[in-house]
């Protein structure tokens, strides 16, 4: 593709390109209209208005600085301005020797035969008018390649000037987008982000190693088991502060010393998503326990505890003990509730009372209890236990002698909707 002049239109500013071919030529602005000469890089010429040159006239000689105090100030240099150039004004009519345009001045012009007075001062003003139009033209390219490198270039559709040579005269010059594109660079791959200067945030804290936790709430268990008496087994309950009266009082009826065991493994495992504290279910095998037994181990803010009243209720059986005891008696227990089948309940339920199966988490121990229809617990019962659903409360139970002398098991209340402990 040829070389290419691109510079802004010295009336309107539009940024222009045209072939390097046509530098010094002239035309039209295709955006305001107005006539305009293309700059010249190679004779330091910008673009500039065009306008027909009068009729050549000598002009007075130059002076850039003042002659003496009497003297005019020194006049600027000229500046290149879009408004219309004024014109040299012409020197006096008897300075005149021809209306024709004067020839080109060689560069070693031969000695003008003496004519006079008029002769000499009619030489001396061109060769100043010679000299001033160079230092001028000088300039006015200077200050435009000033302005090129310094214009933004607005986006816009390339625009070449075009014109016919071969006529004469030069016919003004037709401006018309380009439609070959400027060719671009290749694309350059982007440079990486730079490095961070501040110091990243630390990484959110690794979630609990279960089998850690598993670890530490085994070992609280197996020191709450190896325990010498109870006063030593209540620093690894939960709930001390009410536990305790009931240990003491429970060591007084049967002594409580080391529980020996034959294995503990984890049956289940729970982690509180508000408090972000885990509870384990071991089972604990005995010789008295073969099948196994739940032990619920809880974390606290205090540690791994157990919990205590559900761990004597199950090691010493006291669910079998209150089922085959005397009558008349009345106790807590950590059972699970089902609904008995349609065929049981129809024999076991009448126009006052409703049937529920209870299992102790040991096997062998299922017995039905009833319970009063249209009470609290009633309600309760049934919306837990719907669509075979199983319940995990903390019942008050009771034992009634019937008027045949038959005993029967009645659920009197709920102390806790689960028996499971709670995390904290």
């Amino acid at each position: 593709m040829a070389e290419l002049i691109q510079f802004p239109c010295p009336v309107c500013g539009t940024t222009l390109r045209l072939p390097l071919a046509m530098a010094g030529e002239n035309g039209p602005c295709p955006c305001c209209g107005r006539e305009i000469v293309a700059p010249d890089p190679h004779h330091g010429v910008g673009a500039r208005i065009y306008c027909h040159a009068p009729a050549p006239a000598l002009m007075e000689p130059f002076q850039p600085f003042a002659a003496s105090p009497d003297d005019p100030a020194p006049q600027k240099e000229p500046i290149l301005s879009e408004k219309k150039p004024q014109t040299v004004p012409p020197a006096p009519l008897e300075m005149v020797e021809t209306e024709k345009p004067a020839p080109a001045i060689p560069t070693n012009p031969p000695a003008a035969p003496s004519r006079g007075p008029n002769a000499a001062i009619l030489v001396l003003s061109i060769l100043l008018t010679a000299v001033t139009c160079l230092v001028t033209g000088y300039l006015l390219g200077m200050r435009s390649d000033w302005i090129i490198s310094r214009t933004p270039f607005p986006v816009m559709p390339p625009l070449e000037l075009m014109e016919n040579h071969e006529k004469e005269p030069p016919k003004p010059v037709l401006v018309k987008p380009m439609t070959d594109p400027i060719p671009q660079d290749p694309p350059v791959a982007p440079l990486p982000p730079p490095e961070p200067t501040t110091t990243p945030p630390p990484p959110p804290p690794a979630p609990p190693d279960a089998t850690k936790a598993s670890a530490l709430a085994e070992a609280s268990l197996k020191a709450f088991l190896a325990a010498s008496d109870w006063a030593a087994r209540s620093a690894y309950v939960l709930k001390p502060e009410t536990v305790r009266p009931a240990m003491e009082s429970y060591s007084k009826q049967k002594p409580d010393g080391p529980t020996a065991y034959q294995s503990i493994t984890v049956e289940n495992s729970h982690t509180d998503k508000q408090t972000g504290y885990t509870l384990f279910i071991f089972k604990l095998v005995t010789e008295l326990h073969p099948s196994g037994f739940p032990v619920a181990v809880a974390e606290t803010d205090s540690g791994w505890l157990v919990d205590w009243e559900s761990f004597v209720e199950f090691r010493d059986d006291h669910f079998r003990a209150f089922a085959d005891g005397p009558a008349e008696r009345s106790g807590k227990f950590h059972v699970v509730v089902r609904q008995p089948p349609a065929e049981r309940a129809a024999s076991t339920e009448n126009e006052h009372f409703s049937s529920f199966l209870l299992d102790p988490p040991l096997p062998g121990r299922q017995r039905i209890a009833y319970i009063r229809k249209g009470t609290e617990t009633h309600t309760q019962l049934i919306n837990a236990t719907a669509n075979s659903g199983i319940f995990w409360p903390i019942l008050e139970l009771a034992k009634r002698k019937a008027p045949d002398g038959r005993t029967f098991l009645e659920i009197t209340g709920l102390v806790a909707d689960n028996w499971l402990p709670e995390t904290r």
